[in-house]
């Protein structure tokens, strides 16, 4: 999530007791927080033992279309995972606890990341024109699965199918016939040749003469022959005495959804688009337009410690992407000499932005949102929505303030959570000895280099022939030591004329740089001082390595970068970060603080909220100071209809 650097010159409710990232899953529910867990999860699930196996359960486990398959985690929906700055969502623990749907450009990097967590040697993605895909390497080649078309293509016609070695883009590219092979009619495929699902969609649209022609009409297919994915984003996140996170199954209030801006420079616009040959309302919110999956939405409440001070500044982070907050306080305004006024930061408090002032005589309750930015058709940009965290400051004359509510509402994949079912139900607690910061990166110390805007899209590249380099700090929001940081970054090789666009998530066109035979040089480093040294944690390898010896020369060189570094010298409160790049562009900095070694200082309660037989019940579980793992279960009649409600964590604290 996404805590803030404050100046000391605010005041900042600082607590000692807390619980560090809780969470509660049926036992063998995959974890979605941690991709490597994951992929363990969905081979232990299908059984899967070889390459094979365990490739085809990634794919499986995420089938978008619920027409064909039964509905799983990810559904197929356009314009609903978009972020900005960055553009379309690809990072794949955002797209699984807090979208849950996208396109093909979301899944196929999505599919690749479980690939690589799941401990194959390669994984990597297409873009087709039109469509994007992902390969995986076993066995000595690579091989290519779609689950958002959902299907792959073994070759040759002998032996058992599951035995079969499954076509790469590349074999494809050279002989479609390996998929409109299987066809045995317009829209009928061999179910002798073919695994189910095979591009269903396609085959009932009399398409697949299409789909092969994606990778036969070669001059337009390009590889991304490095990581095409970010790690940047985790679900760690902190409670503190008192907060609350509640997460429900459902939209609360119906109908609440978090609705993407996307900005070109000059304007904000709504980013889904209604199609109406489809049924595609935005009025609808993210919803499924084949089955029943919808999104859910989340509250988080926190009441911090009140002071006297002028200025308060509480840190609001949220793991998930966030849609709106309220704030409501108490307040004693004798006359019109005092007042409190509420204010919001995204940017580490750099600039602010007004949210409310109360004027006295005022006695009671008040309430301020953040400002509207934005008002748009099917709803509004506030300015708190799109992020993962942000600040708020209360100013007060005469200590008129007596308490403070601070709620944020969250998107989440409601696939994520513990599903009670009719029966035993045996569930399983951990929490974390650890606290990571994800940081807003400031203003570098930038030196030959210049930021090159287009179109609301930009990018850092070093001027002329020099190094170009941007050095960032990294320290603890809450001022104490860190024991390390991650550092990443998307590094562009713009000398095809082609970059990354935000909007598409596929490619625009830029002007070609650098000239031919200029040399190309990116890494990332770090230091105590700013004045170094410095220790590399990446350098750019301008020489792709091809696991299958079979070179490409139709490459977008996009590597998403991201660097752990761990074990810092002891008592360390901050440190440098270095970027430097020549004949390389950059964008996309992802920065966060890691204290470890640490245990949770607060008691929690765990309370599950479901409907049974139409009736409202609950189960409360306490979870005592420090405890890091706990199994217990919950038993619900065998027959009985459920539907969940609400998972709820509470720290223990004065509120």
């Amino acid at each position: 999530m996404r805590p803030f650097s404050i100046a000391i010159f605010f005041v900042i409710a600082s607590v000692s007791a807390q619980v560090y990232s809780p969470k509660v899953l049926m036992k063998a529910q995959p974890d979605t927080t941690n991709l490597v867990s994951l992929a363990r999860g969905i081979f232990a699930d299908s059984g899967a033992q070889t390459p094979r196996e365990k490739a085809e359960a990634i794919w499986r486990f995420f089938l978008t279309d619920g027409r064909f398959v039964k509905p799983g985690m990810i559904y197929h929906i356009a314009g609903w995972a978009y972020e900005e700055p960055q553009g379309e969502v690809l990072d794949p623990v955002k797209l699984l606890n807090s979208y849950g749907f996208g396109l093909c450009y979301h899944i196929a990097p999505l599919l690749a990341s479980v690939f690589k967590a799941g401990g194959f040697a390669d994984a990597r993605v297409w873009f087709l024109t039109g469509h994007t895909v992902a390969e995986v390497f076993y066995d000595g080649s690579y091989h290519y699965f779609d689950s958002d078309m959902m299907g792959y293509s073994a070759v040759g016609t002998t032996g058992p199918l599951k035995l079969r070695p499954v076509a790469s883009v590349r074999q494809i590219e050279r002989d479609g016939s390996i998929i409109t092979g299987k066809l045995v009619g317009p829209k009928q495929a061999d179910i002798a040749n073919v695994d189910s699902p095979w591009y269903p969609a396609d085959a009932r649209a009399h398409a697949i003469g299409d789909l092969a022609e994606l990778f036969t009409s070669t001059k337009d297919n390009w590889v991304y022959p490095q990581q095409r994915f970010s790690s940047g984003h985790t679900m760690d996140f902190v409670l503190r005495p008192g907060e609350r996170l509640v997460r429900y199954f459902h939209p609360e209030p119906e109908g609440l959804f978090y609705l993407p801006y996307s900005f070109d420079g000059l304007n904000w616009r709504e980013f889904p688009r209604e199609i109406a040959e489809y049924k595609i309302r935005t009025a609808d919110g993210p919803r499924s337009q084949k089955d029943a999956r919808a999104w859910a939405t989340g509250i988080q409440e926190y009441r911090p410690t009140v002071s006297n001070a002028a200025s308060m500044v509480y840190r609001m982070p949220c793991p998930y992407v966030i849609i709106d907050a309220k704030f409501e306080l108490k307040l004693a305004l004798q006359d019109a000499r005092q007042s409190v006024s509420v204010e919001t930061s995204v940017d580490d408090g750099r600039t602010w932005t007004s949210a409310g002032t109360a004027q006295g005589p005022h006695q009671g309750s008040w309430t301020a949102q953040p400002a509207i930015l934005t008002t748009s058709e099917h709803g509004s940009r506030n300015a708190v929505s799109g992020t993962y965290g942000y600040l708020v400051r209360v100013s007060q004359s005469g200590g008129a303030m007596r308490d403070v509510k601070l709620t944020t509402r969250f998107q989440v994949n409601p696939r994520t959570l513990p599903n009670l079912q009719p029966g035993r139900n045996e569930m399983k607690f951990e929490s974390s000895d650890s606290e990571r910061w994800e940081l807003i990166p400031g203003s570098p110390k930038i030196q030959g280099a210049a930021i090159v805007v287009a179109g609301g899209q930009s990018y850092l590249a070093n001027r002329d022939d020099e190094v170009g380099e941007a050095i960032y700090e990294v320290n603890s929001p809450e001022g104490g030591s860190i024991t390390g940081f991650d550092a990443g970054a998307r590094f562009l090789d713009l000398r095809e004329g082609l970059a990354p666009d935000k909007f598409t998530a596929e490619v625009r066109k830029v002007a070609p740089w650098p000239a031919a035979g200029k040399p190309q040089r990116a890494s990332i480093a770090w230091a105590e001082r700013l004045e170094g040294p410095y220790q590399t944690l990446w350098e750019y390898d301008p020489q792709v390595k091809w696991k299958d010896g079979d070179a490409i020369d139709r490459t977008l060189r996009w590597p998403e970068v991201d660097c752990p570094a761990r074990r810092l010298p002891p008592a360390t409160r901050h440190v440098y970060v270095r970027y430097r790049m020549q004949g390389l562009a950059m964008d996309s900095v992802r920065l966060a603080a890691v204290q470890e070694g640490i245990r949770s200082r607060s008691a929690l309660q765990i309370t599950h909220v479901w409907k049974e037989n139409g009736t409202l019940r609950e189960r409360t579980q306490q979870v005592s100071v420090g405890a890091k793992a706990r199994e217990y279960r919950i038993d619900i009649s065998p027959g009985a209809a459920v539907v969940n409600e609400s998972l709820i964590f509470e720290a223990a604290g004065a509120h």
